[in-house]
């Protein structure tokens, strides 16, 4: 087996915007002489705690590792030969572990049976006042990053097989001790960070931004309200904390749902989000966006609409509601919500649907237009139409591109308030390039015999 190109990996994947500013020293200042090493083999000072946690019990530290002490690897059963990720938690109100983290360590096992799950007890330094904890993560960094060094110089361990995972302060402090290992570490994996970046750290390879990256499916004003009604005030927090604590759970049902539910980011093209990131090269800095269920499996179907709407009329209305129906190889969605913002005479509207049903192969689609109220004067001075011909669309999961035309007729009339216009999937779209462009000199002629007439 040829060896693998490794390179770090740095994502992060930004839900609330949480901000924290505090004074930034350069890298020598804080820990000493930047061209010296020594400080990364004094282990007098270290503060954090390293457990290995396992699979059968993934919510509890029975055993920890302890830099300097060598003695207490094989005494935890860490496993040379297998790969090794690092948890790393985020601030604490509680001074105890939150629920996600046994969650987290359940699914990490899950994926990858043979592993070393390390958890990272900063509890101490985390349950201060937010600014002061802020700060620690740099303290906490110096921590991770002796740790494991420490771990690669004893056991001859190769980097690329070091994951750190870290979550809100716990993403920075996971990229400062990539800093400190001089990027060593191949792969780092940042769940929300806050909005503050310690400036010797190396930018992240890409910027992932679920629903838009603000408040998450499940955690509008709604169910928040409803909850404080089920169980008090005291829970108030928790409408932050919902959208914050989302990327977690991204991450975790891109590490169980691999197979059948693995959610998508987009750019110009398809990119798997999560655990498989890293199978995809991308430019630096690189931002993908996304659309969630409000739940486990968090996937959802991605389609790319765009319709061209004619009049003989000069038509123009704003936020129209319409009901889209999608049939499939597979299954069918009907009645899928969308508001157009404008709908004018000679325009093109392309958005973007969603969808939790896999239908398939899409074979047809239905386009109604709503009332958007229960009396318009358009009921009384007639309804206006507009025509389609066309629908193209683009599945996100496969990156296919469909054509529907009209099913009666070279065009479909779209009334408000009237019944589905029904597109299906056009005989055009089955044919190859090749046999578009004899069809198209069978019809129209070549320019070279139109040139001759």
């Amino acid at each position: 087996m040829g060896k693998e190109n490794t390179f770090l990996v740095t994502v992060w994947i930004i839900l609330a915007n949480i901000c924290v500013s505090f004074s930034s020293t350069p890298e020598q200042t804080l820990f000493g002489n930047s061209n010296s090493t020594e400080w990364l083999e004094d282990y007098t000072d270290i503060v954090s705690k390293f457990s290995l946690r396992t699979a059968e019990i993934p919510d509890d530290d029975l055993c920890y590792i302890v830099p300097g002490q060598p003695l207490t690897i094989p005494k935890c059963e860490f496993n040379p030969g297998y790969k090794t990720f690092v948890v790393i938690h985020g601030w604490t109100v509680t001074g105890l572990f939150e629920s996600w983290v046994p969650k987290l360590v359940t699914a990490l096992y899950k994926r990858e049976p043979k592993a070393n799950v390390i958890v990272v007890d900063w509890l101490t330094r985390a349950q201060q006042h937010y600014l002061t904890s802020a700060a620690n993560t740099k303290l906490v960094g110096k921590d991770v990053a002796k740790f494991v060094n420490w771990l690669q110089k004893t056991l001859d361990y190769p980097w690329e097989k070091i994951h750190l995972l870290g979550y809100s302060l716990g993403a920075h402090v996971a990229g400062i001790a990539g800093l400190l290992t001089n990027h060593k570490v191949s792969r780092i994996t940042g769940l929300d960070p806050t909005q503050h970046r310690h400036p010797e750290t190396r930018g992240p390879r890409g910027h992932l931004y679920p629903n838009g990256g603000t408040f998450q499916p499940g955690c509008d004003l709604q169910n928040t309200m409803m909850m404080i009604a089920t169980t008090g005030i005291r829970n108030m927090d928790q409408l932050v904390k919902c959208s914050h604590e989302r990327s977690i759970h991204l991450f975790i049902d891109s590490l169980v749902n691999a197979a059948e539910h693995q959610t998508m980011a987009y750019r110009c093209s398809s990119k798997e989000v999560g655990y498989g990131v890293n199978k995809v090269r991308l430019p630096r800095n690189t931002k993908m966006y996304l659309k969630t269920r409000e739940m486990m499996p968090f996937k959802l179907f991605h389609y790319q609409v765009k319709v061209h709407f004619f009049s003989s009329e000069k038509l123009a209305y704003t936020e129209q509601p319409m009901k889209i129906s999608l049939y499939g190889t597979h299954d069918e969605k009907t009645d899928i919500p969308y508001t157009m913002p404008f709908l004018n005479t000679n325009s093109t509207v392309s958005f973007l649907l969603t969808t939790d049903v896999d239908v398939g192969e899409l074979l047809m689609v239905k386009l109604r237009w709503e009332k958007d109220a229960y009396f318009s004067w358009s009921d009384i001075w007639g309804n206006k139409n507009f025509h389609i011909r066309k629908i193209r669309v683009k599945a996100g999961e496969t990156q296919s591109r469909v054509i529907f035309s009209a099913k009666d007729g070279e065009y479909a009339y779209l009334i408000r308030g009237k019944d589905d216009v029904v597109f299906v999937k056009s005989k055009e779209d089955n044919m190859s390039r090749k046999e578009k462009t004899m069809h198209r000199l069978k019809m129209q002629g070549s320019h070279f015999n139109n040139k001759i007439a």
